[in-house]
């Protein structure tokens, strides 16, 4: 099984299994990625994986797992839930103190 370098959709550089999606690490430049995967090939033949090959991918871009992408709208949706219970309480207290139930 083939450990490839891809450049990340974002930002960096992948250490990333032939069949997984998810990066085995991120690193900054292309250099630090080469040198982390033949890391990980080396542990895995120590630990008899087989022979794990380093293989350098720039024709594909490695893309983010779904997981990650959901962050961006479960934020959004928590904020518009906070922004409603505002409006919910300033709402509340025009109709108190116009109807004067409090005093």
């Amino acid at each position: 099984m083939a450990i490839k370098v891809m450049q990340n959709e974002v930002d960096g550089w992948d250490v990333v299994r032939e069949d997984e999606d998810r990066a085995l690490s991120n690193h900054r430049t292309r250099e630090e990625a080469i040198a982390a995967a033949e890391i990980r090939s080396n542990e895995e033949r120590i630990n008899d994986a087989g022979d794990a090959p380093v293989e350098v991918d720039t024709e594909h871009v490695h893309e983010i797992e779904d997981t990650r992408v959901g962050v961006k709208p479960a934020f959004l949706g928590g904020g518009a839930l906070l922004l409603s219970i505002i409006a919910l309480i300033v709402v509340i207290a025009i109709i108190v103190s116009v109807t004067n139930i409090g005093s």
